[in-house]
């Protein structure tokens, strides 16, 4: 879809959404996607309005608004968008089969969901996941100037190939999706503020007429969890009537999660928190590197199980190598803290004392 600023000068440009074989198939081209895409980035632009060349599901008349006021209420600098579908507004049907869905990347959070997903419904129920849909170019290393970064695409193609075998074991059909999504974040920032949510409901809402409901796990933070682009005020807000979307495990913190998943065979075979920001030598799933990686790593310390999660080669954290992460946010921060208890509770006081120095300096440099 072609897209243009009307109150900011930045380029014109294109978002697309791509997919192959049977998925491909099973994506219909309506805007209802695209319009929740770009809400964010025009309030990011302070554009004035949000018109949509084509028409938007009666749901959504409520609901970007609604997205719109949430923001508002955390970023009160930015400014209401008029939503002007073309077309008008008019009623989505959902599918005559019910057809729950997961987004899955093969991180904690994804797995967590399908794993309680399959411990509290049968195969056979209406609730229980059927499909799960992962994304190439959420990662703002996963594309450049020219387009997908070959080095990338390679790795997604492992991956897929590792979600396809547990999709084999668990009775779901895995949809690969391609986009250029994240290249139109103007930063990082606007990214875990407001467009992260929103990029990957807006793939979900392309299913329409195949997909009944699609479940969006949370992060991890726990009930009470800061403003961000994927909080569980502003999930509920993206659905449609044809998708209608839900926040599933809200209370649940990342630990608790880890532990679910590492209690799973598959979980422990096939877990993948890393976004390999350093692609890792043949054969590895994790790099055993990056603030994603060590972080769970010392949550599965803490547990009792990383030497048995086969997901990673490492069977240890050197404390030294706390203080090579980056560490960028508060969030990123909370979830290291939430490492402690559990670190005390194995016995290892070297890595929480590693772990509460990591977080004076971050504290540190913050101020």
């Amino acid at each position: 879809m072609n897209f243009c600023y009307e109150d900011s000068d930045r380029p014109s440009g294109t978002l697309y959404f791509e997919a192959c074989d049977g998925t491909a198939e099973r994506m219909r081209p309506r805007v209802d996607g695209f319009a929740i895409a770009f809400l964010p980035l025009a309030m990011w632009h302070r554009e004035r309005r949000l018109r949509v060349e084509g028409t938007l599901c009666t749901r959504l008349a409520s609901g970007l608004p609604a997205i719109n006021d949430v923001f508002l209420s955390w970023y009160p600098h930015y400014t209401r968008i008029a939503v002007e579908p073309v077309g008008g507004f008019a009623v989505t049907w959902p599918p005559a089969e019910r057809r729950t869905a997961s987004m899955l990347s093969g991180g904690i959070d994804g797995l967590a969901a399908l794993r309680l997903n399959r411990l509290h419904y049968p195969l056979d129920h209406p609730e229980s996941i059927r499909d799960c849909i992962t994304l190439f170019g959420i990662n703002n290393f996963d594309l450049d100037s020219r387009g997908p970064v070959p080095e990338r695409l390679a790795a997604f193609d492992k991956r897929i190939g590792r979600l396809a075998e547990l999709a084999a074991k668990e009775s779901f059909t895995l949809h690969a999706v391609y986009t250029n999504i994240r290249s139109l974040a103007p930063s990082y920032r606007y990214w875990t503020r407001m467009g992260f949510g929103a990029a990957h409901i807006s793939v979900a809402q392309l299913f329409q007429g195949y997909m009944d409901t699609v479940l969006y796990a949370s992060d991890g933070d726990g009930a009470n969890p800061p403003p961000g682009a994927w909080h569980p005020l502003i999930v509920p807000h993206f659905s449609t009537d044809a998708v209608p979307v839900q926040a599933t495990e809200v209370a649940m913190k990342r630990v608790e999660k880890t532990e679910v998943v590492s209690a799973w065979e598959y979980g422990r075979r096939y877990m993948q928190p890393c976004h390999w920001i350093h692609i890792p030598e043949s054969g590895r799933i994790n790099c055993g590197r990056c603030e994603k990686c060590i972080r769970t790593m010392l949550t599965l310390i803490g547990l009792g199980r990383l030497k048995e999660v086969s997901a990673f080669d490492e069977d240890d954290v050197p404390p030294g190598l706390l203080f090579q992460i980056s560490l960028t946010n508060r969030v990123k921060a909370d979830l290291l803290q939430e490492t402690i208890p559990g670190l005390l509770f194995a016995g290892r006081r070297d890595l929480a004392r590693a772990v509460r120095a990591r977080l004076a300096l971050f504290r540190l440099f913050r101020r």
